[in-house]
């Protein structure tokens, strides 16, 4: 509601958009882009599949028998060539297709007639015509060869030429399909036959009768695929999926039909042709002739990912369609055409080669299949081609606003409008709704964006997932009545589509005229219609006013203030937000301004300000926030550490004050000078007391100096005024005589207590300097004690601390310019909230690991250890640490790899 009682009735959600409104075939709902927190889904036209349209000239090319490749555990694709005499590989680290099988021989030196050698080897025997290839899960390439008469089999981690296995009778193979178990399943004729773990032709078991069967029956084996899987004259072509199951492309009397098929002959068939879904998904309405030999599978780059892409290929070759497929129900699937643009270049009818579930190459790290064209495997990518309907009409639902001759004040409508596109506005009113139905539609004048943006207060522009959102109003000419009901047509140019966010309908109008001019203005029905409709255009811009001035308490909301007024809010707070910061993290900022500013300086302040310069502003930093005292037990969270507790103790045979001065005399030798040997002092003490040099140097420099002409000179004998001038020329410039007078006040509280304790009579404690000789006293040598091996020793690293940053978790992913952009963040937020007096250093967890500088239980706790980690650890139950890359990999965090991959301790051997 406004300052004038006006209130409005709107379309936000999906559920408005789609079921209130009613939308015509044209439409579809475009949901909220997740990068955008504050974003709106969009209603907009119907996005269309872009088809290339070849030549009738062009050859529609068919992939032959030979069709087709397979990756093997480390991203390396092995291919038959054109004949299928040769397997030929492209290598996942250098990029080259080279040959596999057979290797090139290299030409036999010639002997001279009658010289004694070896004979000249025959020349090589041509090699089988192959017919299919795969590589299975234990890492073995099979390709099976009619005119071989079986298999030949590459062990691909031992190497070494074939091994055949003769299959009589083979059928004529027209893929080979890597299966879960190890194992491999030939498909020819319509039929899939299965081979064992073994990679041997599977045979039905008999069950034999037993002559003698002194106990029980024993139990029955456990159940085994069969051996073979009838799918129909109608199946050509076939892709393995896991738990057993097949992704089979049929061929009916209407078109394509994809479905899935398990070993049982449980089928679930789509609904609908493939060839359907694609007419009704291009503009030209034309249809479609598909490859029917095709079919490959997209996996999804994370493993953790459910779910798969069947590709389908154009019969011409020049594209290829993706259809996302679901198991709506157990034994129900779905396959949805995407609308995405995938081209073929120069595509040569050698099939599909997909990735497996979470293997990604790092050539094509978005890439999930690849075909052979232009003599070489490319990736299969979508390329960005948009198109969708140039027109559409919605309706919106009947709205009631329960006033009897209710005047419809404006529509504001948040809506992208593209080059090329256009938005228009109808209306119609009455008092019933039978009555509105009957109404004929009447035109508002266009649809015109506010220059002030939206025009409910304090509210912030939204941006959609494809651009800027923009409010555009309109004042509604003769809307009269209970009922309203409006109509929206869209236009665009085919390839950008407006997009319609939120919709509101203000009632009912205030107006001027009523309320402030007087009846004379109202005596003309003409004159008076357009005078309301001349005030309300100011009616408008004042209520707007009005509205920001009632709703100013929202400016004082970190939830609800607007963006751009973050920053100002945070002045009246004195808190200063860094550049980086993000406007979630600013708001959440300054909700728990009180506790932050309260903090600021401390030990709890430091590490909060610095977390949250360090974790990216997509983390949730309440519980932080909240409770900024748990962030030292964060599990790889970032470390404060104190300096001075990390000065070394004394050693175990230094002298401590509990064992008596004769001790200590006698571990030095007799001799009470704190200015003796520095390697005695350093023994019998553990440390060399700085003070008593640093009194030393100065009573020698003063008694060196030459004094002013116009300064007398002290008496020889009057010791006192001697002393008394010594003090005062050199005070300032004693620092440790400063801090042992500090020490010794802040010790005993009062003169008269240090003289009782230490038998001396001092006037005062400025007048004590720093010992030479070692105090007489018990009292007094443990107070110089404290204050050397304590005080003195502690000055180093006092008040100095240091930030331990955590690597991130990924380490694989490490992306070093983000790393010192956030680094540099928490330098600039430590710097603004430490206290001026002390010194600190950034540092990352990984240089604090060496001898002398770390602590265990303490500092180890950030890393647990480089190969300690939990992402780690996985990798070492599988003995497949992550190898070491120069620049990416920390020494520590990886191990050197190989010469060659190790196979797996649970792989099948074939008996070589």
């Amino acid at each position: 509601m406004d300052a004038n009682g006006s209130r409005y009735h709107a379309l936000v959600t999906r559920g408005d958009w789609t079921e209130a409104a009613q939308p015509d075939e044209h439409w579809a709902w475009r949901p909220a882009d997740p990068a955008h927190p504050a974003a709106l889904g969009q209603l907009v036209l119907k996005p269309l599949l872009f088809e290339f349209k070849a030549s009738s000239a062009a050859p529609l090319p068919e992939p032959g028998a030979r069709a087709g490749a397979s990756f093997d555990a480390y991203g390396n694709l092995y291919a038959l060539d054109a004949d299928g005499r040769s397997i030929r590989v492209w290598s996942s680290g250098s990029g080259t297709i080279t040959d596999f099988w057979p290797l090139p021989q290299a030409p036999a030196a010639e002997a001279e007639a009658g010289a004694f050698g070896p004979c000249a080897p025959a020349g090589p025997a041509t090699p089988p015509r192959m017919d299919a290839l795969v590589v299975t899960t234990g890492h073995y390439l099979v390709a099976a060869s009619r005119e071989a008469g079986g298999l030949l089999i590459f062990d691909l981690h031992g190497g070494g030429p074939p091994l055949p296995q003769p299959w009589p009778h083979m059928p004529a193979p027209e893929a080979l399909l890597a299966l879960d178990d190890g194992g491999v399943a030939l498909f020819a004729a319509g039929v899939l036959h299965r081979l064992g773990p073994d990679l041997r032709p599977c045979l039905p078991r008999t069950a034999s009768p037993t002559a003698f069967s002194p106990g029980p029956a024993p139990l029955p084996p456990p159940a085994e695929p069969p051996c073979q899987l009838v799918l129909g004259a109608d199946a050509t072509a076939v892709a393995a999926l896991p738990a057993s199951r097949f992704l089979v492309l049929r061929v009916k009397m209407d078109g394509l039909y994809l479905s899935v098929i398990d070993w049982a002959g449980t089928e679930g068939v789509s609904v609908g042709p493939l060839e359907e879904q694609i007419e009704q998904a291009t503009a030209d309405q034309e249809p479609t002739l598909l490859s029917t030999r095709t079919l490959a599978i997209e996996w999804p780059a994370d493993a953790a990912t459910e779910g798969f892409d069947a590709v389908v290929l154009a019969a011409s070759g020049d594209q290829a369609f993706r259809f996302a497929a679901s198991e709506t129900a157990p034994g129900t699937w779905t396959f949805e055409l995407q609308r995405d643009f995938i081209p073929l270049r120069r595509y040569e009818a050698g099939g599909l080669a997909s990735l497996a579930r979470g293997q990604v190459l790092h050539r094509f790290p978005s890439a999930r299949a690849f075909y052979a064209g232009a003599g070489r495997w490319l990736p299969l990518l979508t390329l960005p081609r948009p198109r969708c309907e140039r027109e559409g009409v919605l309706v919106g639902p009947v709205w009631d606003s329960a006033v009897p001759g209710c005047v419809w004040h404006r529509v504001a409508l948040d809506a992208r409008r593209p080059p090329g596109g256009a938005l228009s506005l109808q209306s119609r009113a009455a008092e019933t709704p039978e009555g509105l139905a009957l109404q004929p539609w009447r035109a508002e004048p266009e649809l015109l964006p506010h220059p002030a943006g939206s025009e409910l207060p304090w509210r912030d522009a939204a941006h959609g997932s494809c651009g800027e959102v923009q409010t555009l109003t309109c004042l509604l000419q003769a809307a009269t009545g209970r009922y309203l009901q409006l109509r929206i047509q869209a236009s665009g140019d085919g390839q950008q589509s407006p997009g319609l966010a939120t919709l509101r309908a203000w009632y009912p109008r205030f107006s001027y005229l009523q309320h402030y001019l007087p009846a004379v203005y109202r005596a003309d029905a003409a004159g008076s219609a357009f005078t309301e409709r001349f005030l309300a255009l100011f009616e408008g811009e004042l209520t707007r006013w009005e509205d920001r001035i009632a709703a100013a308490q929202l400016l004082l909301d970190a939830r609800t203030a607007p963006q751009q007024t973050l920053q100002w809010l945070a002045g009246w707070l004195a808190m200063e937000f860094d550049g980086s910061t993000g406007p979630a993290r600013r708001r959440a900022l300054l909700r728990h301004a009180a506790s932050v500013q309260a903090r600021r300086g401390t030990v709890p302040g430091l590490l909060l300000a610095a977390t949250l310069a360090w974790e990216p502003d997509e983390v949730d930093a309440e519980a932080w926030l909240a409770a900024p005292q748990n962030l030292p037990e964060r599990l790889h969270g970032l470390r404060l550490q104190e300096l001075f507790g990390l000065a070394p103790p004394l050693s175990g045979s230094a002298w401590r004050p509990a064992q008596g001065r004769a001790v200590l005399l006698a571990a030095l030798n007799g001799e009470e000078s704190l200015l003796a040997d520095a390697a005695t002092l350093q023994k019998a003490l553990g440390f060399l007391p700085r003070a008593a040099r640093e009194e030393a140097a100065l009573m020698a420099s003063w008694r060196l100096a030459e004094l002013p002409e116009d300064e007398p000179r002290p008496a020889g004998g009057d010791e006192a005024l001697a002393f008394d001038a010594y003090l005062a020329a050199t005070q300032a410039c004693a620092p440790l005589r400063q801090r042992w007078q500090d020490y010794l006040a802040r010790r005993w509280r009062g003169i008269q207590a240090l003289n009782a304790a230490w038998g001396t009579g001092w006037r005062g404690f400025d007048r004590i300097p720093s010992p030479l000789y070692l105090p007489a006293g018990s009292a007094a040598l443990a107070d110089w004690w404290r204050f050397e091996a304590q005080v003195v020793r502690g000055l180093g690293p006092a008040h100095r601390f240091r930030v331990v940053l955590p690597l991130p978790g990924d380490t694989a992913a490490l992306d070093f310019d983000e790393l010192a952009r956030r680094r540099a963040a928490v330098e600039r937020a430590v710097e603004r909230d430490k206290p001026a007096h002390t010194v600190a250093e950034i540092r990352f967890g990984f240089e604090l690991f060496r001898v002398g500088e770390a602590r265990l239980g303490h500092d180890t706790r950030l890393e647990h250890g480089l190969l300690r980690r939990p992402e780690l650890a996985a990798l070492a139950t599988l003995s497949i640490w992550p190898p070491l890359v120069l620049g990416e990999r920390d020494l520590g965090g990886g191990q050197l790899t190989h010469p060659r991959p190790l196979p797996p301790p649970d792989r099948v051997g074939l008996d070589r």
